[in-house]
Parts: C-alpha cells; structure tokens; sequence
C-alpha cells in the first residue's frame, strides 16, 4: 500500500510542477506576444515616418538648389538618392554628405524613460557622411551599428502608440530629447539635422589625441 501512496504523491507533484511550468509559460508567450505587437506597430509607424521623410527631402533639396541657383552658386552637387530599399536616403548638399536611414529596427528596442515605461519604438538614424560608404565593408550587424553610433547627428525615435508623440535626440547636445507629433516629425527631424549640418562649419584638423565633433554649432 506504501508504494501506492508514493505513486499518488508522485503524480501529484509531477501534475503540480506541470502546472507550474505551463502558467510560467503562458506567462512568457503573453509577454512575448505583447513586445511583438508593439514591434509590428513601431515598424509600420517608423516606416511611415521614413516615407515622409523622404517626400519632405525631396522639396527640401529642391528649394535649396533654387535658392543657391538664383545665388549662381552651382547645384550640380545638391542631390538626393534613395536606395532601391527605401530604408536609406544619402543627401548631397555642395561638400555636405548626409544619410538617412530606417533599416536596423530588426528587433524590439524600447527608449529608457525617467517619468514611466520604457518605449517600445522604432529608430531614424540622421548620420554624418555616406553611409553606403562607411560600412562597405562591414556586414556584421554590431560592427555597423557602431559605425552609425560614431557618426551620428541626431536620432528619431517612433512609438509604437499612434496617440504618443516621437523623440528625437541631439548628439552635440548630449542626447536632449525633444518630443514632436508624429505628424510634424517627418518635417521637423529632418530640417532639423540640415539645419545643424549646413548651418555649422568644420575645424582644421589638428595633431591632438582628443577626439571632438568636427562640426562648429
């Protein structure tokens, strides 16, 4: 009868930790599911922010060409191409390179935040040069996002919330954030990183071992 009981007990217990592993479960597959949601929505939403983007660079570029053009400046340099992708824009503007890109929201990221929940969103990258060029010979995700990091000049980030305004964040002004409607985001990130680029100038390089932002603001 002993050996019965102990049977008894075993089962129970073999039930009981079978519980607990499938709640524990279901837990995670809940989470999990959640962060996939959010993921969905952040890239539709920042995919739809880059689209914008790229309607709104095409009127920025052209009003900068007119305006030099009636200045006789040459315009032959003022162009913008966009990838067959469409995750990545590279401006020319005179001895101004400029890049644009949407193409690394590969997974959920969320933005800390000091005030609540961190937000799940997706990123625009502004950066300093031609991407194209920087990482032609990196194809390693870590390796590339490192190159971005380097020559970033500001950042957008695109909530997953279509109620919820975006953030956009100023390298030379250590990372501020700035909240924009995702209306106004498209136009505002992107006049925003020109103005920064075209307004400011760049230092003569000096022989020194510390290493600044090249650009004057």
């Amino acid at each position: 009868m002993q050996n019965n009981f102990d049977s008894i007990d075993n089962f129970e217990l073999n039930v009981q930790k079978s519980s607990v592993v499938q709640q524990r479960a279901g837990l995670i597959a809940v989470y999990m599911y959640k962060q996939f949601i959010d993921f969905h929505q952040a890239t539709l939403n920042t995919n739809d922010t880059f689209s914008k983007i790229l309607e709104n660079l095409a009127t920025v570029v052209e009003y900068i060409k007119q305006s030099l053009n009636v200045r006789n400046i040459p315009v032959q340099n003022i162009s913008c191409v966009v990838d067959s992708s469409k995750t990545l824009a590279i401006v020319n503007i005179l001895w101004h390179k400029i890049s644009f890109t949407s193409r690394y929201n590969i997974s959920p990221k969320a933005l800390p935040s000091k005030t609540g929940n961190p937000m799940f969103c997706g990123r625009i990258f502004a950066i300093n040069g031609d991407l194209s060029q920087l990482i032609k010979e990196d194809d390693d995700y870590e390796k590339q996002m490192n190159i971005l990091l380097e020559n970033e000049i500001a950042s957008l980030y695109v909530p997953a919330e279509n109620n919820q305004g975006c953030i956009m964040t100023l390298r030379h002004k250590d990372d501020q954030e700035t909240y924009i409607t995702q209306t106004d985001a498209p136009r505002d990130f992107l006049l925003k990183v020109v103005e920064i680029v075209c307004a400011g100038g760049e230092f003569h390089k000096q022989n020194k071992n510390t290493k600044k932002s090249g650009f004057i603001f």
